[in-house]
């Protein structure tokens, strides 16, 4: 992506980061429903979440096109302009305690499947122009530890 999107991005997110809470990746994708008949693919990974990820999986499924942020702390999900860069409205926020990457398949369309707690969780679509996106939010998403 782009570095001026991603610095664009970090700037929406920095009033409502917590103190210390530092900024990892950002990039857009389209954010669907992570459907419960994928439960296989998270148990075989052998992720194991807590808290109640219900409520947020439909709230952030329903907005289609939006730009991830990820945080040391969170993932946060933001509206998506017209043109493609990050909106101001924060659709969603969830503690990285209760997110984890349960699948990555890049390609041709690369998709990441984020798991919340109880099952659900959302898959982010990325087009070819993306992919580099989604290799490093993937990447961050595999390195950064939750203490």
């Amino acid at each position: 992506m782009q570095l001026k999107l991603q610095t664009r991005a970090f700037e929406r997110v920095a009033p409502i980061l917590e103190p210390g809470e530092q900024p990892l990746v950002a990039t857009r994708a389209v954010v669907g429903a992570f459907s419960a008949s994928r439960l296989g693919t998270v148990a075989a990974h052998g992720i194991v979440l807590g808290g109640g990820g219900t409520v947020a999986a439909a709230m952030i499924a329903t907005s289609g096109k939006q730009f991830v942020v990820l945080t040391d702390q969170r993932i946060i999900f933001l509206s998506q302009t017209f043109m493609g860069g990050p909106g101001k409205q924060v659709v969603g926020a969830l503690p990285r305690a209760q997110v984890a990457l349960a699948e990555a398949k890049l390609g041709m369309v690369s998709v990441l499947r984020l798991a919340f707690a109880q099952g659900d969780g959302v898959s982010l679509t990325f087009p070819r122009v993306d992919k580099k996106n989604a290799e490093s939010l993937a990447q961050a998403m595999r390195q950064t530890t939750v203490a």
